[in-house]
């Protein structure tokens, strides 16, 4: 259990650290600066898990209660239903997975980029609806693409030029008539 605990400080640490190093153009002047920096950090890190250790106790404090007050009959009933109410979450997330890969092949199959956000996008409870999300979304895409297309092949019939708009109209005989030397 306390592993786990530890375990689990080290793991927000580390997250900390990455999004500490994510973020750029942070400097400090010297040592104690950044240990203060990283004290503070460290601190908020640990109250953070110690309110989620204090109510992770208190869930098992009440539900080892409820237990102890039930009958034999209601506590094998209880825990039936909790082992139940576990595998049915544990089903479901397996299912989600399963959706999601074929959320991914399926946007792939559509010319789309098969990245996580865009799955999380479409992906429903339902292979049905996750492929009318994906449909949905290749047909938007498609009308965006159109619009945008249409719009830059639209142009303008081009305004007279200046040179031929100022150029008078002669006759063969006039240029002829110019160009005789004589």
């Amino acid at each position: 259990m306390t592993e786990e605990n530890n375990n689990e400080v080290e793991n927000q640490s580390d997250n900390q650290n990455e999004a500490g190093k994510e973020q750029t153009g942070i400097s400090f002047k010297d040592q104690d600066e950044l240990d203060s920096f990283v004290d503070t950090k460290l601190s908020k890190a640990l109250e953070t898990a110690h309110g989620k250790w204090e109510e992770e106790a208190k869930a098992r404090e009440d539900k080892a209660k409820q237990l102890a007050k039930m009958t034999e009959a209601e506590r094998t009933k209880q825990e039936q239903k909790d082992r139940e109410a576990a595998l049915s979450k544990r089903e479901h997330d397996l299912q989600m997975r399963e959706y999601s890969t074929q959320a991914k092949s399926t946007l792939a199959e559509a010319g789309l980029p098969n990245s996580d956000e865009l799955v999380s996008l479409v992906l429903s409870d339902d292979v049905e609806k996750t492929s009318n999300n994906i449909t949905y979304l290749k047909e938007v895409i498609a009308e965006a693409v159109k619009k945008r297309v249409d719009e830059l092949s639209n142009q303008a019939t081009p305004k007279e030029s200046g040179s031929l708009s100022k150029t008078k109209t002669t006759d063969f005989a006039e240029i002829a008539r110019k160009s005789r030397i004589i």
